[in-house]
């Protein structure tokens, strides 16, 4: 037959690992209902990154446009003022050549006297002398 002492003692280990396995056990349950609420909030962090990158992008995707919508305007308007310009410069380039005395101006400036700018300019005798007073060398 089997001792009681030893039956006793036998009970008690069983007991004191028994007690040891459930201590254990809750600690275990514990850290996994931890780990689990851990989980859930990375999770909803995650969920809420995702959101805010998504938005993220649609708003650089809708800065690009305007961006985009912006150069095309600038180059437009970079294109109409070359024309511009150019319209301006053929324009005084016209006005200036287009000036009935502008050849003789140019010509008195160079030294023309009163007698080259009648025959070459078909100047009366008064506007090549006028021409040469207002436009000519003023070494007086």
């Amino acid at each position: 037959m089997v001792d009681p002492a030893l039956t006793t003692v036998f009970i008690a280990v069983l007991g004191g690992l028994m007690m040891i396995i459930l201590s254990v056990l809750i600690w275990l349950i514990r850290k996994y209902l931890k780990l689990k609420n851990d989980y859930e909030d990375i999770v909803e962090i995650v969920h809420g990154l995702n959101n805010d990158f998504r938005e993220l992008y649609h708003s650089t995707m809708t800065v690009d446009e305007r961006i985009i919508a912006t150069d095309l305007r600038i180059n437009a308007l970079d294109h109409q003022m070359s024309r511009l310009a150019e319209k301006m410069t053929d324009s005084q380039q016209h006005e200036s050549t287009s000036h009935p005395y502008s050849q003789a101006i140019q010509k008195v400036r160079s030294g023309a006297s009163v007698s080259e700018l009648m025959q070459t300019s078909g100047l009366s005798q008064d506007e090549a002398a006028l021409l040469i007073r207002l436009h000519g060398s003023k070494t007086r």
